[in-house]
């Protein structure tokens, strides 16, 4: 089973997300109250963000024996993700790592 990507929810994904967007409303905020034409501040945050928005989407997946969220090392899954939701091409999984909470999952 090849690698599947995802958007992780819950409160880890709350949590998680929260403070990404954090350093987006700052770049924001920067960029609204500044008054050079070029605004460096924003620039270097901004691309900050969008680096680890990347990395995000990227080092977030499972395949058939592990699970891998981007703040963390590979976790063991034992079982299967369940599909709990689906509507169009999207579902949303859950899966229960070993020794670990629930984690529910925004796929494709």
């Amino acid at each position: 089973m090849k690698k599947k990507y995802f958007i992780f929810l819950g409160k880890a994904g709350l949590i998680y997300y929260s403070w990404l967007f954090i350093i987006l409303f700052i770049s924001l905020i920067f960029g609204y109250e500044g008054t050079a034409k070029i605004n460096w501040p924003m620039i270097i945050i901004g691309s900050l963000f969008v680096i680890l928005f990347i990395y995000t989407l990227l080092n977030s997946y499972w395949n058939q024996n592990y699970l891998k969220l981007p703040y963390r090392f590979k976790i063991k899954i034992n079982s299967k993700p369940t599909l709990v939701k689906k509507y169009w091409l999207f579902k949303i999984y859950q899966i229960k790592p070993v020794d670990y909470q629930k984690y529910y999952f925004f796929s494709h």
